[in-house]
């Protein structure tokens, strides 16, 4: 490779057509090139087909050795193909097709469908989910906020994280096509926040509730099971947000002076907000589950998901139930 200040003209060597009917070069390198050139950029290209930036750059380095000439240039701060790396493009074309692909076919893109339920998603594993999608461009994902039995009744997830209650964990059964491996254990409590506490005492009776407006939870399963809750709305004659999206609701009590449901562990999350105690003790905790199709699970890609899940839960162990 050569920098823009130098020239592209008279100090090309030329080659033989000889050489190019030599090039040392496979389908893999081929993929390598092409990519390079759409991308104009190393980096990028080594990201988008999931290879080391470093041993893409060699192979590259190795084929201009073979032609006696640089094939990419850096221009205005980003890699160009020098007139030698046109030529070897237009013939590379000949033999592998325009995208780098062999002329058998074209290549299998990996694809998974990802089902991860609110708030593990948004809390747990979204950097490290993050950091996959950035270091895998050349694979397709599918990502929903939900993880339902419905949905794997139906086939229709790849990798989830499901929370259950224990009484409903003898549905797991009826599910012979995914292995369920526990996470841990997510308990949720009410909260408000304490700028909105500080000139009035905690609510202590439900009648006390009547002045806040109390949002109803993203997922009104984490509530099921709780007969305080049926109570304090079947008597709250104050205000009431429904919300489907787990964000949002954690944003109504953490800056609208909202009372709501969130997991126990947002104290660890959010410093301004206060446990509401006394209502809802007899909230169940939800057992956590990951859930992969059994016959996927040694592919490359699910094992190396199943990693950084359990990694994820690994950083956020002191947030779980013990």
């Amino acid at each position: 490779m050569v920098t823009q200040n130098e020239t592209l003209t008279g100090g090309t060597v030329p080659y033989s057509p000889d050489i190019l009917d030599d090039l040392p070069i496979d389908e893999q390198l081929a993929l390598e090139f092409f990519a390079t050139a759409r991308c104009a950029s190393f980096k990028q290209a080594a990201r988008g087909l999931n290879v080391p930036v470093v041993g893409l750059r060699k192979r590259l380095e190795k084929l201009e050795e073979h032609v006696g000439a640089p094939v990419f240039v850096y221009k205005h701060n980003k890699l160009a193909l020098t007139r030698t790396g046109e030529r070897v493009s237009q013939y590379l074309c000949q033999l592998f097709g325009p995208d780098g692909l062999g002329k058998d076919g074209e290549k299998e893109i990996p694809r998974l469908t990802l089902a991860i339920t609110e708030p593990v998603l948004s809390d747990i594993v979204n950097r490290d989910l993050v950091a996959y999608v950035r270091d895998h461009a050349e694979i397709q994902l599918e990502i929903h906020s939900e993880c339902t039995s419905q949905m794997l009744s139906k086939g229709e997830v790849d990798v989830g994280i499901l929370l259950m209650s224990p009484d409903d964990e003898g549905s797991l059964t009826s599910h012979p096509g995914y292995r369920f491996e526990q996470l841990g254990r997510i308990g949720h409590a009410l909260f408000i926040s304490s700028r909105y506490s500080r000139s009035v005492t905690l609510p202590a009776r439900s009648v006390d509730l009547q002045n806040f407006m109390l949002v109803v939870p993203w997922d009104e399963e984490i509530l099921a099971g709780s007969r305080k809750w049926k109570t304090i709305m079947a008597d709250h004659q104050g205000g009431t947000t429904r919300v489907k999206s787990y964000n949002l609701s954690r944003g109504l009590v953490v800056g609208g002076a909202c009372i709501g449901v969130l997991p126990e562990y947002s104290r660890k999350m959010e410093r301004n907000i206060l446990p509401v105690p006394g209502f809802l003790d007899d909230l169940e905790e939800k057992n956590v589950y990951l859930v992969i199709k059994t016959k996927l699970v040694r592919h490359p890609q699910v094992l190396e998901m199943r990693r950084l899940i359990k990694k994820s839960f690994f950083d956020k162990k002191d947030w779980l139930v013990r």
